[in-house]
């Protein structure tokens, strides 16, 4: 599964600067493990903000939140501000294409009846 991962920085008033590079230093380690494993695709630190951007690439969802909330050195210092599962755009060009196909127009309830129907879904 793929995920974009937005991080900022939360340390003002909790670490002097010296500490947030010591700990920056372990957590760039880690980043660059992440990329070399191939777990992390990309790692961006945005300029001029205390952001980092991670496209990851794991088995679950928990595997995600178990190196997310126990696994980064600066988890307690972390705010994950925006975490999104991602898809790949030829497949849902795909999709796409196939909706088309059937000549479908509508907002694809009849897919979604059939979702409920077989999950017993409202």
């Amino acid at each position: 599964m793929l995920f974009y991962v937005q991080m900022k920085w939360n340390y003002q008033g909790r670490l002097s600067q010296d500490e947030l590079w010591r700990l920056e230093s372990k957590e760039g380690a880690h980043g660059l493990e992440g990329l070399k494993s191939g777990m992390v695709k990309a790692l961006y630190k945005v300029v001029s903000q205390p952001r980092v951007i991670a496209i990851v690439d794991v088995p679950s969802l928990e595997d995600l939140d178990r190196n997310s909330m126990q696994g980064l050195p600066m988890r307690e210092y972390l705010e994950f501000e925006h975490v999104w599962a991602l898809r790949d755009y030829p497949g849902f060009i795909a999709d796409v294409k196939d909706w088309v196909k059937r000549g479908k127009r509508g907002g694809g309830n009849s897919r979604r009846k059939a979702l409920r129907q077989s999950r017993r879904l409202p």
